[in-house]
């Protein structure tokens, strides 16, 4: 299956975008027209109730009632003049007997484009603007998910497949999350106001971590424990607490949002002047939710690789050099790699009568006494593989470096400059998928199969995969979180917006 292209993807994402954006821009002016205005009950017993405009050749009066539920409604409409300006509105409500009438009042504001809003930044068709910015984001997520599907359908191993499966996860909260909050609103007496859209995003991506906070708290919980046993067995190191940092990290960012969450006078709605925390809370909510949309696509997909089974049709089995005794036997680790590589030998033999050539890959490190594929081929002789069926390489030192020097190899034994040979690697559970990606990168593209490895193990070892491949991306990372933080500043800041009418 061919996958779409970069260029293809960003055309279809601008042009899904701009359609929106004149959805909600041809709504807002085509509903703005005219402006409803909800006042609370003053009191009761009123002779007259009036709404008051100071300058009438900005707005013109529809109607003034009492709600069933309290409080009054008016509409009003821009006059025939359709000048620009602002003008003061004042429900003034006259009690038989009383020289002062009770008044509420609030600016209302014309602008050049012909619409109509309140002081509160409040406009006709709030729920629509709410309702096509909650489609925008689901359909982000809707063409991500169907993008990733085609990386795992045409190369199973790809980063792209994890970053767009982490971004379709991060859309679709958020357009779930503002679906929500448009019903909650329509349980309230008061409708949506500008307030809400100065908030709404802020809000969104505060309610999604702090909803999936019990989740976050246990996953960071189970990493803690299976690296306090990781230490126990493994000793103290940096790489051995890297599940204990992360669990810090999370806990922290959740801290973080909850105590901006606290500080914001209302979550629904808030004073103009709380604008700078709730903008800070989207820009904190947006990055920390994009993390961890990252990281549950990243250990989702190598969990499912290290479960991966490849088909029975290889001609050839690499199998990752990971260190070796001082007296050249194979590590535990190293020996499950060649061990699941042996099994996956007597199964294709088995089921199709053909046995791939097994090719254990690693150099030697300073403190080794032969190179890791020699070892590991003494390993294969002693279980009774024969040598013709052992192909060894050498001279690499790491992963990527696996996959190049042992592709040149097979090519060397094929005969030909360009790989044909159908190719499987085996490595343990966990690096599955970021050996997937380098053996891409090398030219090769290799289906993959992993080793069991110990339960304190592998999660300490899956933040590891995480981590290296979030700063392998690092640029692309960079530039997702550029364009997540513009959108938490701009839709956290609809006076802004507002004043560019």
């Amino acid at each position: 299956m061919q996958v779409t292209s970069t260029k293809k993807k960003l055309i279809i994402t601008i042009v899904v975008t701009l359609f929106f954006l004149i959805a909600i821009l041809l709504s807002t002016v085509f509903m703005s027209r005219e402006l409803d205005l909800y006042f609370p009950s003053l009191g009761t017993g009123y002779e007259d109730v009036q709404l008051l405009i100071k300058d009438d050749s900005l707005v013109d009066l529809v109607f003034v009632r009492e709600e069933q539920g309290g409080g009054y409604h008016a509409r009003i409409k821009i006059a025939e003049e359709r000048k620009p300006g602002t003008t003061d509105v004042t429900l003034t409500c006259y009690r038989e007997g009383s020289e002062y009438p009770d008044t509420s009042g609030l600016n209302v504001n014309v602008t050049g484009f012909g619409t109509i809003y309140s002081g509160r930044l409040s406009f006709n068709g709030m729920h629509v603007t709410f309702s096509l910015l909650g489609l925008l984001f689901l359909s982000y997520s809707i063409m991500l998910f169907i993008w990733h599907r085609e990386y795992r359908k045409s190369r199973f191993f790809s980063y792209g497949s994890i970053q767009d499966l982490g971004l379709s996860i991060y859309f679709l909260a958020q357009a779930l999350t503002y679906f929500a909050v448009i019903i909650f609103s329509l349980t309230r007496s008061e409708p949506l106001t500008g307030e809400n859209l100065l908030t709404v995003n802020s809000l969104v991506l505060s309610l999604i971590c702090l909803v999936a906070m019990p989740v976050i708290l246990l996953f960071a919980v189970m990493i803690t424990i299976s690296n306090i046993g990781l230490i126990i067995k493994e000793g103290r190191s940096p790489s051995n607490a890297l599940g204990i940092i992360l669990s810090i990290v999370l806990i922290a960012g959740l801290l973080i949002i909850a105590f901006l969450v606290i500080r914001t006078p209302s979550i629904y709605a808030m004073d103009l002047k709380d604008t700078a925390i709730a903008v800070a809370r989207g820009i904190i909510s947006s990055v920390f939710f994009y993390f961890i949309c990252n990281l549950f696509s990243t250990l989702l997909l190598c969990q499912l690789a290290g479960h991966h089974k490849p088909a029975y049709d290889k001609d050839y089995v690499l199998i990752l050099g990971c260190g070796i005794r001082d007296d050249g036997t194979l590590y535990p680790l190293l020996q499950g790699r060649a061990d699941r590589a042996l099994t996956f030998y007597h199964a294709q033999e088995e089921a199709s009568g053909k046995a791939p050539i097994l090719v254990p890959s690693g150099g030697q490190g300073p403190d080794e006494c032969m190179p890791e594929g020699e070892a590991i081929k003494n390993y294969l002789l002693s279980q009774g593989i024969p040598e013709d069926h052992i192909l060894p390489e050498t001279g690499s030192v790491n992963t990527l470096q696996n996959m190049q020097f042992s592709k040149k190899v097979i090519e060397g034994n094929e005969g030909s400059d360009e790989l044909t040979a159908r190719v499987a690697f085996s490595t343990t559970n966990f690096h599955v998928f970021r050996s997937g990606i380098l053996a891409s990168d090398a030219g090769m593209n290799a289906d993959g199969m992993g080793a069991k490895t110990k339960w304190y193990f592998w999660p300490n070892a899956l933040i590891r995969e995480f981590i290296g491949m979030l700063v392998r991306h690092w640029k692309l990372h960079a530039t997702l979180l550029a364009v997540v933080i513009l959108q938490a500043s701009l839709l956290g800041n609809a006076q802004w917006l507002f004043s560019l009418l």
